[in-house]
């Protein structure tokens, strides 16, 4: 079975089936795009700001479950950013936010669909 992941437009989570992964399986984990990574391995958003409440809730779910569903950035007119879907669920360390949301990506768990 492949593994899926299920968001809503304006929430910064995404629920994630994947029953041959039941570290990741069931959980609401936080999204994160794949215009930020830098080198496969480092992510670097400067976009996410201290006093932003869903930003701060998302460096929460990052540092205590260490997983992220990364998202495609897709380009709509009118529109900066727009999910085009989502790629994988990502294990993550070393979570940092100050002038921007950063850590690395430790490994790739499952693909989605």
């Amino acid at each position: 079975m492949t593994a899926k992941a299920k968001g809503n437009q304006g929430n910064w989570f995404a629920e994630v089936e994947a029953p041959r992964h039941p570290e990741v399986d069931g959980k609401s984990l936080p999204c994160i795009w794949d215009y930020w990574v830098q080198g496969g391995t480092k992510y670097v958003d400067p976009g996410y700001a201290a006093g932003n409440s869903k930003a701060q809730k998302v460096v929460e779910a990052l540092r205590g479950d260490g997983f992220a569903v990364m998202r495609k950035r897709g380009k709509d007119e009118g529109k900066a950013w727009r999910s085009a879907g989502y790629i994988a669920v990502f294990e993550v360390a070393n979570v940092e936010f100050d002038e921007a949301l950063t850590f690395d990506i430790v490994r790739r768990v499952c693909e989605l669909r």
